[in-house]
């Protein structure tokens, strides 16, 4: 990634999110007003004339991803947030708008803002252009994963370890070596003495996809390695599930693109779906008053449906 700036590839995840929020028909899967603002851009026309420009941009579908990983992680974390749970952790924040947007959750947590520092920094000065308020609950916890614990930079950023945790880690796996994605999986499950939670996104190998599938992962690795932020690791899901549990979650639940398009996108009429390579998990250590697990998926992480809403549009 770059040193002196941000992470291009997080402006890029804004960017797909801001689209869904301007172009997509309702009900929205994530209302985010801050997400094109927060790339850089002053108006709804200056934006839209730059996201013609970046990869994928003319497939629509392609945009429900990365507003679809947001709206689980924070219907998982309300859901924890009702049993008891007053921390939550953002790995890779990047451009994240959780702070800004769901003050309903807010006034029931401490949130830490977990990124490598360049990114951190510049996300932070184009809040600062915009006048918005920083809550007084928002913490940041500069980290370059490759170099630096979790566990010390989150001390560093004023983490109760003798409280629950929740941790969402999105779109980040994907650019870490393994060494450095193991490492920080085992410190989301060590880092709290009490109860820990992890929504983690990550990606599936190439070679266990489609044709067309595989052809989309290439076209968007591709763009991301262009600068210089490359694809490193992916994980199948049942790879996933091991490593979670060899670090200490003793729950895991998967959810793919089926999962997926059952909980949030049945009866949409504009052709929403999942890319092939959608990967993301739950994973629980120890229990709360009433330990919650994903809607619709059986616990032991077989990904067999069980009847279960397809959720509200926040």
């Amino acid at each position: 990634m770059e040193k002196k700036g941000p992470s291009r590839t997080a402006i890029r995840r804004a960017m797909r999110r801001a689209a869904h929020h301007l172009l997509d028909t309702e009900p929205k899967l994530l209302a985010d007003p801050f997400a094109r603002a927060f790339a850089g851009f002053s108006s709804d026309e200056e934006f839209l004339t730059a996201f013609k420009d970046i990869p994928g941009a003319n497939v629509s579908w392609l945009r429900f991803s990365f507003a679809l990983r947001n709206r689980l992680a924070e219907d998982e974390l309300a859901d924890a947030v009702r049993h008891g749970v007053t921390q939550y952790v953002i790995l890779g924040a990047g451009l994240d708008s959780f702070a800004y947007r769901r003050s309903e959750l807010m006034r029931s947590l401490n949130v830490y803002e977990v990124d490598h520092p360049a990114s951190q920094a510049w996300k932070r000065d184009r809040v600062a252009a915009l006048g918005i308020e920083v809550p007084s609950n928002l913490r940041y916890a500069p980290i370059d994963f490759e170099h630096t614990t979790l566990t010390e930079g989150l001390a560093a950023a004023g983490l109760d370890r003798n409280e629950p945790v929740f941790f969402a880690w999105l779109g980040v796996t994907q650019y870490l070596t393994r060494e450095a994605g193991l490492r920080t999986l085992k410190e989301t499950a060590t880092v709290s003495a009490a109860h820990s939670a992890l929504v983690v996104e990550f990606i599936a190998p190439p070679e266990t996809l489609s044709d067309n599938e595989a052809a989309l992962f290439k076209a968007l690795a591709d763009a991301s390695a262009k600068v210089d932020e490359p694809w490193l690791s992916f994980y199948t899901s049942e790879t996933m599930k091991e490593n979670l549990a060899a670090v200490g979650f003793d729950e895991v639940a998967l959810f793919g693109p089926q999962e997926a398009f059952n909980r949030y996108l049945v009866g949409r009429t504009d052709g929403a779906r999942l890319p092939g390579y959608f990967r993301m998990a739950k994973a629980a250590k120890g229990t709360l008053s009433c330990p919650s697990a994903l809607p619709g998926l059986d616990r032991s992480g077989s990904g067999q449906r069980r009847p279960a809403s397809t959720g509200h549009p926040q």
